[in-house]
């Protein structure tokens, strides 16, 4: 029978561990900070209108596209696009705010999987291990 308690297949799995870890931190820390920027972006209003303005065009020029006459908008209502304007403006602060909230739940995630991550990379360090040996 193989003997399992070999020493180099132990290193092995601890080495190819660290080096998992070692590259998930960079990639992790690049997440967080593209959390950062999209929150900053969100945040700040100015940037919301556009997107706002945007939104609001397309969606009347694909009604203009889908409805030419304009028989289907007039059996919905005759002030439609009037309607649609005034509840998106109503929606996309929400919109904003809970994707903030979306956001800050990520980055309270990613800030645990990153300390852990680095905590495991610390204890995991050979200097460590020889430390531990001699003070049994």
């Amino acid at each position: 029978m193989p003997d399992r308690t070999d020493p180099d297949r132990s290193q092995f799995s601890e080495d190819a561990l660290r080096n998992f870890i070692l590259l998930a931190l960079p990639l992790l820390s690049l997440q967080r900070e593209m959390l950062k920027i999209m929150k900053n972006g969100i945040e700040n209003a100015s940037s919301v209108r556009p997107t706002e303005r945007f939104t609001l065009s397309e969606l009347q020029a694909l009604m203009m596209i889908v409805d030419q006459s304009r028989t289907l908008r007039n059996l919905i209502d005759e002030d439609f696009e009037k309607s649609v304007e005034d509840a998106c403006k109503e929606v996309f602060p929400r919109l904003a705010s809970a994707s903030v909230q979306f956001i800050e739940a990520q980055d309270i995630v990613l800030a645990g999987i990153f300390d852990a991550l680095k905590k495991l990379r610390t204890e995991r360090k050979p200097n460590n291990r020889s430390n531990k040996k001699g003070a049994d």
